[in-house]
């Protein structure tokens, strides 16, 4: 038999932990309540045309006139079958998305940095499903399939290390006067996503189309999420590359010394995306990243922090929360931000203006030759102002 009479006592000795008003009440069932604004989600899919191609640069695409609201976008695109593709091919067809407003640019995206990012914020369960429904699957296979690549809106939930996560920064508002954001795709060849080089798919133009997922609401939501125009104020992040391209490790086990270019902003963390060396580009992985064996990040001759061994290196991503699945290797990093792996995008927890100091250097070494790029992960402010025109900001 059971007594808990001791436990039961002992809450009477605990009475600096019980600093609430005792809201929460297991007895009772939770209060039913209500979401602020209803709404359901529908699909529209505009077709793109035949210039869009494997290795098109910037192929340009105007969010329609008569979009209102939508919570994400979509680049689908219909690979045929015959090919023996990659695991995991949809993150190897997009190199980079620009998003502009006005004509200029507010940021730019590479896909496979902010998919793979993303993705090993994931557990196992949640990284497969979402591979197997957007990427084109975790194995490698023939026959046909489609993927669909996120567009990096700035609503969108794959900037960011949220883990599962369907609410990202919202909705984005659509109606934006005269003026309307777009979006630049770029494209790898075709012998990205074949696993055999040799055996590349053919042509694309024609079955590439554009997926929105429209938000239908009531017409007085409507009118008032659609044009945010003056009001549109959010907060998330952008991966920049530091490196100009991949860069050679050569000689296993020597540190090397990079000095970086005091990106603008503020840097929350440097990311080494770093995979096995290997000549040509299409055959370098957009996920297998190989740890780092060493990191120090000095400013001004001041080492500001500095993992000296492999071990301090694991134990750097435990601790701030970056926790991979099987699928996706988190990156070595070296994070300023408290906490910077956790999910909790909307949540400021530190960084670093590394333009405090005339000279910061990241220093690293890895156990075998790779391939390297260094990329700074940084917040930045974008709205929407009274004539519809989109910005990002790092000040």
């Amino acid at each position: 038999m059971e007594n808990p009479s001791n436990i039961i006592r002992s809450w009477g000795l605990q009475q600096n932990f019980q600093t609430t008003d005792g809201s929460i009440n297991k007895l009772a069932p939770p209060p039913y309540r209500s979401i602020k604004s209803l709404f359901v989600q529908t699909w529209r899919e505009d077709r793109l045309s035949t210039a869009l191609d494997w290795d098109s640069k910037q192929f340009s695409v105007l969010l329609p006139e008569s979009l209102r609201v939508i919570s994400a976008a979509y680049l689908k695109v219909d690979l045929p079958a015959g090919i023996a593709y990659k695991a995991f091919p949809g993150l190897y067809v997009v190199k980079n998305i620009r998003v502009l407003s006005a004509g200029q640019e507010c940021y730019n995206v590479n896909i496979a940095d902010m998919l793979a990012d993303y993705c090993s914020s994931l557990t196992n369960e949640e990284a497969k499903t979402f591979s197997d429904t957007y990427l084109g699957g975790t194995a490698q296979t023939t026959g046909a399939r489609s993927v669909y690549i996120p567009f990096p809106t700035p609503n969108s939930a794959y900037m960011n290390r949220n883990g599962h996560d369907v609410a990202g920064h919202g909705i984005l508002p659509c109606f934006t006067g005269n003026t309307r954001l777009e979006l630049q795709v770029t494209l790898n060849p075709a012998t990205f996503v074949a696993n055999d080089p040799n055996n590349a798919p053919g042509s694309i133009a024609g079955d590439c189309s554009v997926m929105y997922h429209e938000v239908m609401m009531t017409q007085r939501d409507l009118e008032r999420y659609s044009d945010l125009r003056g009001n549109y104020n959010i907060i998330t992040r952008r991966l920049q590359d530091l490196s100009s391209g991949w860069q050679a490790y050569a000689s296993a086990n020597t540190e090397v010394s990079v000095i970086l270019s005091s990106p603008q902003g503020v840097v929350t963390q440097l990311i080494l995306f770093a995979v096995a060396n290997d000549d040509n580009d299409h055959r370098l992985s957009a996920k297998d990243f190989v740890k780092a064996t060493s990191i120090r990040v000095t400013a001004d001759s001041i080492v500001q922090l500095n993992l000296d061994t492999a071990d301090k290196c694991k134990i750097h991503l435990w601790t701030n929360g970056f926790i991979e699945n099987e699928h996706f290797p988190n990156a070595s990093r070296i994070a300023f931000a408290a906490h910077a792996g956790e999910d909790a995008s909307h949540t400021y927890r530190g960084g670093y203006k590394m333009t405090l100091a005339s000279n910061v250097v990241l220093a690293f070494s890895f156990a075998e030759p790779v391939k390297y790029r260094i990329v700074a992960a940084q917040l930045q402010r974008i709205t929407c102002d009274n004539r519809g025109v989109f910005r990002a900001t790092l000040e």
